[in-house]
């Protein structure tokens, strides 16, 4: 019977080793990472990259390097506390500056807003999902008529010609 290790995902059951993957999130560490099952890999994998892409969304939105501490704290604070997930802040946070534009953003205050718009924002993107669900696209039907070609009337080119004999006359 083959040792069974520990999943160290959400799920925390004990699996084969052949079932499990090794996730090592730090480039710069040296050791192999933990184990996790597949479904909490996928899970702990797609967290990094949304975490990732609010970490990119600040550092744009408010022209810093990386956020601030005050705005990491408020991130974690959401996300375990109120239980958003890092895509719901960051679609939160681009609800409030780009698309409402009703805050500046300021780090003074960091992201401190985000739980006076987030059911707001979750409202205005169901609504939005739901518009382009029901938008019908009409193709336009193309018909290709064909014309009779007209014989053109060639009179005033030859009531242009100046004709020289009847000028002598």
């Amino acid at each position: 019977m083959t040792r069974l290790l520990k999943c160290y995902g959400y799920c925390n059951s004990k699996y084969p080793k052949e079932e499990l993957k090794k996730l090592n999130l730090n480039k710069n560490s040296t050791n192999d990472g933990h184990n996790y099952c597949v479904s909490c890999y996928e899970k702990k994998i797609k967290d990094f990259n949304d975490r990732n892409d609010l970490y990119k969304f600040l550092q744009d939105t408010f022209d810093l390097n990386f956020p601030t501490g005050l705005m990491l704290r408020q991130i974690k604070q959401f996300n375990e506390e109120r239980g958003y997930s890092y895509k719901n802040i960051r679609l939160t946070l681009n609800y409030i500056f780009n698309i409402k534009r009703c805050y500046k953003p300021m780090t003074k205050f960091g992201i401190a807003m985000v739980p006076h718009f987030h059911e707001e924002m979750i409202e205005y993107y169901k609504n939005f999902k739901n518009k382009r669900e029901n938008l019908t696209i009409k193709k336009t039907e193309t018909k290709r008529v064909t014309l009779p070609l007209f014989e053109t009337n060639e009179s005033y080119k030859q009531k242009k010609l100046i004709n020289m004999e009847d000028l002598i006359k």
